[in-house]
Formats: C-alpha cells, sequence, structure tokens
C-alpha cells in the first residue's frame, strides 16, 4: 500500500500539468515544446495511469483495477471534449446482470491484461502479447475489413479472436454469459467486436456485442417498449459537396412504419432550426439522423450534416441537456470516424456520453446504404420485443443481414456498434 499511496502523487501531478498544458522535451529537437493537444494524454497522462494499474496487479489488488481504468479514461474524455464536459455526468458502478460480462483490455508493453468484471466478480488472465502488437493488427482490421471484395481482413481478425476473446471464452461459458461489452483503449475503439473471426463463426454469432468509453458514466436501464416516440432525420440530397445517400427515404419509412408515434423530417425538413424546435416540442425518446457525419481528431471538427448547415457535438449536446425527457437511443446510421485515427473513434465512443442520451448507434466507418436500411429496419422491429436489449436487438438485426449472400461480407454490417446503455 505505501507503494501505491506513492505513486498517486506523480500521477496527479502529471494529469495537472497534462491538463494545463505544462511543456514537455521534444525528442525531434531537444527542446521543450508545449504538449500538443491532442498528445497530451497519450504522452503523459496515459503512462502514469498504466504504471499504477501495472503495480495494483503486481500487488494482487484486483478490485482496484476497474476503479483506476476508469478513472483514466474519465480524464482521457475530459481532455478530448473538455474539462466540463463529462463533470456533469455522475460516476458510479452500475449493476451488471448475471449473464453480462464487462471486459477491460489493458495494453502493456510487453503483454496483455484482460480484466472481466461480471456481476459478483472480477477475474484476470494475462496473455503474453505485447500491446504494441494488438494495436497494429487493430488498426490492420479496420482498413481491411471495409474493402467488400478482399478477405485480407481475416488474419486480423482471427488474430484479435484468439488473443481477446480464446482466452476468457471458457469463463464465459461458464458464467452463461450472453452480452458482453467492451471498454476499449486505443486502437481497439477502431474495430467493430462484431467481426472477430474464430475459424468457423464471427463473434456476433456468439454474443451481444456493446462498448463504452467508460462503465462508470454508463447507466444501464432498460428502454420503455410501449408508447414510444421516434424523430426520423435524413438527408438523400446532395448538399454541402456531400454526396446523396439514396436509400435514406427508404429507411426512414420503413422504420416509420413500426412506430405508432414518429415522425419524418427529410432534406429540406432537416434543419438546424428545425431540429431544435422538434426536439424542445416533443419528449421523443428515440432520435434517429441518416446523414453524412465524420467524428475527427478534433471535437471541433466533428460533425453531423443537415440540410443548411453542420451539427457540432457542442449544438448537439446543449439541444438535447435543455429537454426535461431524455433521449434513451441516438442513432447514427451514416456516419463514420477518421480513417484509423484511435482519437476520432473516442469521440465516436463518447458520444452519447457527450450528447446526454442514453446510448448511441453508430457505425465505425461510412456503410453501403442498401444494407444500412436493412439493418436499421431489422434493429428496429427486433428492438420493440419485450424481451430485448438494444445489443441483442442490434445482434439479431447483424445476424440477418449477414445471413443474405450479397451481404455477408462484415464490411456491410460489423461496423454498426451500440455505444454507451447497451439495455
Amino acid at each position: 500500500m505505501k507503494m501505491i499511496k506513492k505513486l498517486f502523487l506523480p500521477l496527479f501531478i502529471t494529469i495537472s500539468g497534462a491538463l494545463l498544458g505544462i511543456e514537455y522535451l521534444s525528442p525531434q529537437t531537444g527542446k521543450t515544446a508545449p504538449v500538443p493537444e491532442e498528445e497530451r494524454f497519450n504522452k503523459q497522462i496515459a503512462p502514469a495511469y498504466t504504471k499504477l494499474v501495472d503495480t495494483l496487479l503486481e500487488n494482487g489488488q484486483l478490485r482496484e483495477v476497474p476503479g483506476m481504468l476508469e478513472s483514466a479514461k474519465r480524464v482521457e474524455l475530459q481532455d478530448y471534449f473538455g474539462k466540463e464536459s463529462v463533470l456533469k455526468h455522475e460516476a458510479k458502478i452500475p449493476d451488471l446482470d448475471k449473464h453480462t460480462a464487462v471486459l477491460y483490455p489493458v495494453l502493456f508493453p510487453e503483454r496483455t491484461e484482460l480484466i472481466l468484471q461480471f456481476s459478483d466478480s472480477i477475474c484476470r488472465t494475462t496473455i503474453d502479447v505485447a500491446g504494441d502488437k494488438i494495436s497494429k493488427a487493430a488498426k490492420r482490421l479496420h482498413n481491411n475489413i471495409q474493402n467488400r471484395v478482399s478477405g485480407r481482413f481475416i488474419r486480423q481478425s482471427r488474430q484479435l479472436y484468439d488473443w481477446l476473446i480464446g482466452p476468457i471464452k471458457a469463463r464465459l461459458i461458464r458464467r452463461k454469459i450472453d452480452t458482453l461489452i467492451t471498454v476499449p483503449d486505443g486502437a481497439l475503439r477502431l474495430i467493430p467486436m462484431a467481426g472477430l473471426f474464430n475459424g468457423k463463426t464471427f463473434l456476433v454469432h456468439e454474443y451481444a456485442l456493446g462498448t463504452t468509453p467508460s462503465l462508470y458514466l454508463t447507466h444501464p436501464h432498460s428502454l420503455p417498449k410501449e408508447n414510444v416516440q421516434i424523430m426520423l432525420n435524413g438527408l438523400s440530397e446532395a448538399v454541402q459537396d456531400f454526396s446523396p445517400l439514396l436509400n435514406v427515404p427508404n429507411e426512414l419509412n420503413k422504420i416509420q412504419s413500426l412506430f405508432e408515434q414518429s415522425n419524418v423530417f427529410l432534406d429540406q425538413a432537416f434543419t438546424l432550426k428545425r431540429l431544435k424546435q422538434n426536439l424542445n416540442q416533443t419528449p421523443y425518446q428515440i432520435v434517429h439522423i441518416a446523414s453524412h457525419g465524420q467524428f475527427d481528431n478534433n471535437p471541433k471538427n466533428t460533425f453531423i450534416l443537415t440540410y443548411d448547415d453542420k451539427l457540432t457535438l457542442d449544438r448537439l449536446e446543449k439541444l438535447i441537456s435543455k429537454r426535461d425527457a431524455p433521449v434513451e437511443l441516438l442513432t447514427l446510421s451514416a456516419c463514420q470516424t477518421a480513417l484509423g485515427d484511435e482519437r476520432a473513434a473516442l469521440g465516436l465512443a463518447g458520444i452519447a456520453i457527450k450528447a446526454g442520451a442514453g446510448s448511441a448507434l453508430a457505425s465505425l466507418w461510412s456503410v453501403n446504404d442498401e444494407s444500412t436500411a436493412q439493418i436499421m429496419e431489422a434493429f428496429y422491429t427486433h428492438l420493440q420485443k419485450p424481451t430485448l436489449s438494444k445489443a441483442k436487438a442490434l445482434q439479431k438485426a447483424q445476424i440477418q443481414v449477414a445471413s443474405e449472400q450479397r451481404f455477408r461480407h462484415p464490411a456491410y454490417w460489423a461496423a454498426f456498434i451500440i455505444i454507451g446503455n447497451w439495455l
């Protein structure tokens, strides 16, 4: 314990210094220089937390590890979105269903730790694979899996399954786990867990899957199944130098047919002003947006396209946070992260927390809009069933679309992830 306490002081000094923009010694010039904003967490804060987590593991204090990992993730979100962005969200340990497990992959220079949190216990599995090796495989998978006519992704997909899922599979089977939530770091935010391959089937055939940038900032609760009001927004026309999304009207019409209380705002009806008015006037539980969007490594450059403007994360947060009734699900069916950018992926992962929504359904890359329309229709169809969570509804939708010969490649369905509240 004395060793751990001694580590806290430099940890907090490191965090405070990084957030205040203290300079660092540049290896290129040998001179001090301000830490680039997009690098300060990885350069200054993350190594301190990694050292402390390592010490906790060495001292057998496994129960303390998730809390320390969550502290790091909270600081990382504050660093990305702004210091005040996530402070208003109460951080606490949520209750887990006995058939749900949460996976923290922790990447060390010489090994990887898989920390599994169950409803009543925590366990640790160590694998002899360097964190950098896993990160490189994740980046290659992110790039290769998007190529719809290539099977090059299979190698990385199988590797990552063997490294991240294989070592814990027996525990998951023994505990009868059917829902696996991942709290990823770094490059692991770029990969779709649904697309990991065991040699016969994809992980989506084994588990309902979800992701969250912070378990302690996630509040699992079931979505109301009756009298749900859904607002359907979309762009099909080419505006602001973006290409048309021809299947969006079909997507919105099919979803509208599933809900008694639904409204469609397409193209010229989907403006920033109209969106604000609609959110203020009607207590929509689900907000669906089928439009171009970009999650950038700088949150100020992250946006969702409306007919006349760009909906930034700050604007979205203000629109949703002022409502009396919470938005339970925010669906972004045509957005994407910057290719291979871990920091942009953090922005996507944190969208539900930043916007003040219970959860988000979004994609890691821009997906064929015909298969997107089918996944969305299937997702909302399954979501209306009383016993299905959002994660399980997405699982069934992805399996359904993947069963079609023309859409069997994971490029068409694996990109979609449930972020935040998976129930």
